[in-house]
């Protein structure tokens, strides 16, 4: 920007818009926080919290049907037919009832501390005794952050990184499920309210929330806050959508179509028999998708290169987590091609970058300084 165009006294008020900004991200809610799924633990194991969040959501839906249940008796005794009518019709619309369970989970500023909070507690300790319940490396994006970049220091509380059904993603995650899915579920049938098709419907929402809203991942939610254009907060974002249509109506997910969570009996609702505890019905909505290495993110050119830096000087790490631990193999060419495939979610869009030559993953950035090290080592 060019500095000779403040007045006197400009260049305070620029840095004072400026610093509101940052103080604005930041308080904006957890979609603003950055999570390192590449640094994990080599000499610990992560528990996997599979069937906790199964659990977890589970209960909330149980509660969430059990409220509207007891709501649509009450409607049942209002005495005027146009009231009881008009009563009924809200509590049978779907949203209602998604808006319903969104609310079972805290309050989305407070969502994912709350549950890092937990992890750290006495009972998980007890749960998952000799595991780590969770896990944090803040050094990745600290290092690559000026100095005096005030963004460098909200680093410092982003989320931990846990592991479900498999997949190591960050706790952030979970805030995008549930208040991003909701976002997006919301507006889409707003869309269709005013006369858009559902393809027409669906794609305005994608392109509000990734690249032309104020609150995208393009705008405050990520580029602008945190220098970081996440993929993977889209792809959750996309997936916490399906599981709020799939509350009531069938959807596909991983090729495979999904019966709907909750169904109409009568005047009332009731959970679908095959959610329940145990019965492995969450795990579907977790994917790859969700984990941060194999779905990079696109980095302000700005942070690319201490970035990369970090990567680099840790690739040995990286690269014995992700093969020895999760069962990966030592192929380049595996973690590329993983990357362009989890640039949809099974063909469908969900707003990714498209920018591949920007990514950094195991496979172009890790592998290679791993064995370079290694070479140099040998000469």
């Amino acid at each position: 920007m060019n500095m000779r165009r403040f007045p006197r006294g400009g260049l305070i008020g620029a840095a004072l818009v400026r610093l509101t900004g940052w103080l604005l991200a930041g308080l904006v809610i957890a979609s603003a926080h950055e999570t390192d799924n590449f640094c994990l633990p080599l000499d610990s194991e992560l528990a996997d919290l599979g069937d906790y969040l199964e659990a977890a959501h589970t209960i909330a839906l149980e509660e969430a049907v059990a409220e509207i249940n007891a709501r649509i008796e009450r409607a049942l005794r209002i005495k005027s037919e146009t009231g009881r009518a008009r009563r009924l019709v809200a509590l049978h619309d779907p949203q209602t009832l998604a808006e319903t369970f969104r609310w079972r989970f805290s309050h989305p500023l407070v969502e994912d501390s709350q549950l890092e909070r937990a992890l750290r507690g006495r009972w998980a300790r007890e749960a998952y005794a000799g595991r780590e319940a969770s896990h944090q490396d803040f050094g990745l994006h600290f290092s690559a952050y000026a100095p005096l970049d005030p963004r460098r220091w909200t680093t410092l509380t982003q989320s931990r990184t846990i592991k479900a059904c498999g997949v190591y993603f960050g706790t952030d995650k979970l805030v995008h499920f549930h208040r991003l899915g909701l976002a997006y579920y919301c507006r889409y049938r707003a869309l269709i309210k005013t006369g858009l098709s559902e393809v027409a419907a669906y794609q305005q929402v994608l392109e509000k929330y990734s690249r032309d809203g104020f609150l995208s991942e393009e705008a405050l939610f990520g580029t602008f806050s945190t220098g970081v254009y996440s993929n993977a907060d889209l792809a959750v974002n996309h997936i916490g959508f399906k599981f709020f249509l799939n509350l009531t109506e069938k959807v596909v997910l991983n090729g495979r179509e999904q019966e709907p969570l909750v169904v109409r009996c009568g005047v009332f609702w009731r959970i679908n028999r095959r959610v329940h505890l145990r019965s492995g019905w969450f795990a579907v909505f977790v994917s790859d998708h969700w984990n941060e290495a194999l779905n990079p993110s696109r980095y302000q050119p700005s942070l690319r290169a201490g970035i990369r830096r970090a990567l680099q000087n840790r690739a040995r790490e990286i690269v014995q987590f992700y093969t020895r631990k999760d069962g990966r193999p030592e192929d380049p060419d595996y973690y590329d091609d993983l990357a362009r495939e989890l640039a949809t979610y099974h063909g469908e869009p969900y707003g990714h970058s498209g920018q591949f030559e920007d990514l950094m993953t195991i496979g172009n950035t890790c592998i290679p300084a791993l064995r370079g090290a290694e070479r140099g080592r040998a000469e």
